[in-house]
């Protein structure tokens, strides 16, 4: 039997699978299509009255023709992210084994950890200002620097003449 599966990318590929083939059998050879995991394959079949429906994961042992999925019949795929497959299986006690596709979830992570150090930084310089600490300018002044010395002195030579008159 042949069925046209749509993959959300854009691409269809045809499918030749026996008569009574499994969902899992015909999600075997859509992985090696796409080239992805059969855990992340999500599919939706078309079934006669051309109404739609999700195979769950517990219906991969099923028949094709069980679901209304007869010669040619249309079928949808989408991908679950890897994170999404790492945690229902870790979940089901199958996550020891570290995949491709978990390495990747552990960079994602490690990407986050950088984020939060560097707003841990910034906290730490806010504290510094309030407790009046300066930032380091490795000896370099700025014009706003100099506008505020500027006006210090200024302000102390008010208040010295005003001693002065008084």
């Amino acid at each position: 039997m042949k069925v046209n599966v749509e993959v959300i990318t854009g691409t269809f590929i045809d499918a030749e699978v026996s008569e009574n083939a499994t969902v899992k059998e015909l999600k075997e050879r859509i992985a090696t299509e796409v080239k992805l995991s059969v855990k992340r394959l999500i599919l939706v079949v078309e079934d006669e009255e051309e109404s739609r429906r999700l195979v769950k994961d517990d219906e991969d042992e099923m028949k094709l023709i069980d679901l209304g999925v007869k010669e040619d019949a249309h079928m949808y795929l989408f991908f679950k992210h890897p994170d999404l497959v790492y945690k229902e299986e870790k979940s089901q006690g199958r996550g020891d084994n570290a995949s491709v596709e978990e390495l990747s979830s552990e960079a994602e992570s490690k990407r986050g950890n950088k984020e939060e150090d560097e707003d841990a930084k910034g906290e730490e310089k806010d504290i510094a200002m309030k407790n009046g600490e300066e930032e380091e300018k490795n000896g370099e002044e700025t014009k706003d620097d100099d506008n505020v010395q500027d006006g210090k002195k200024k302000a102390r030579e008010g208040e010295n003449e005003m001693d002065i008159v008084s």
